[in-house]
């Protein structure tokens, strides 16, 4: 199996390396401005962001995941930040909205991490390996091949206009195939990120305390 699947994605990288390279510069661009964002913070912001991660390891020993509603709310937003990927690589006009949607959630990961790292020190480097990286495994190689899958899609149909003997359909039913993986991916992310990312976050910050 995970021979296959590294074989599938050198094909995908053989393949498709420009539009990878595309959303691959994205996302880092998203990153980059998320990072830079974080220096840009007012004061009042910063110390108001300050309070509520204080405020969030005090209580972490106490706390309980609503394990039942924070799945629901998991499960909705993947299927929803997919279904948005999926429709966008089916119109040429969709474009500008996957690329924005690889951009902000570039922009989301490289705030937090920086933010953690840059205002908790060592212990924000031990929240990011513990709250945050477990999904990420998982979750940014899927929005990635998401991307690539929606934006090669897009400019597939982009030049049906100009020649219609380019085929369609086999490349949708790849593509729809494609997508459906990735939703597993996904649903597999915020599994880890609603039962794992939780419990590692206790630990973590029990070991800080």
């Amino acid at each position: 199996m995970a021979n296959t699947f590294r074989s599938f994605l050198l094909a995908i990288l053989r393949q498709k390396w420009p539009v990878c390279l595309i959303i691959l510069a994205v996302f880092v661009l998203g990153q980059a401005t998320g990072c830079a964002g974080v220096g840009r913070m007012q004061a009042d912001q910063a110390q108001q962001l300050n309070l509520e991660l204080d405020l969030l390891f005090q209580q972490a020993g106490v706390f309980e995941v609503d394990t039942p509603q924070a799945i629901r709310s998991v499960l909705y937003e993947d299927v929803i930040l997919i279904l948005f990927m999926y429709l966008s690589g089916l119109t040429v006009i969709g474009i500008p909205v996957l690329l924005a949607i690889i951009f902000m959630r570039g922009f989301a990961l490289g705030f937090t991490i920086m933010y953690l790292a840059r205002e908790q020190s060592t212990q924000g480097i031990i929240l990011t390996l513990a709250a945050i990286l477990p999904q990420n495994i998982l979750m940014v190689p899927a929005l990635l091949i998401a991307g690539v899958a929606s934006l090669s899609f897009a400019l597939l149909l982009a030049r049906r206009f100009n020649n219609s003997k380019v085929l369609v359909w086999p490349k949708f039913v790849v593509y729809s195939g494609l997508m459906v993986l990735v939703l597993f991916c996904m649903v597999g992310a915020g599994l880890v990120e609603v039962y794992l990312a939780p419990l590692l976050f206790k630990l973590a910050v029990n070991y800080m305390l």
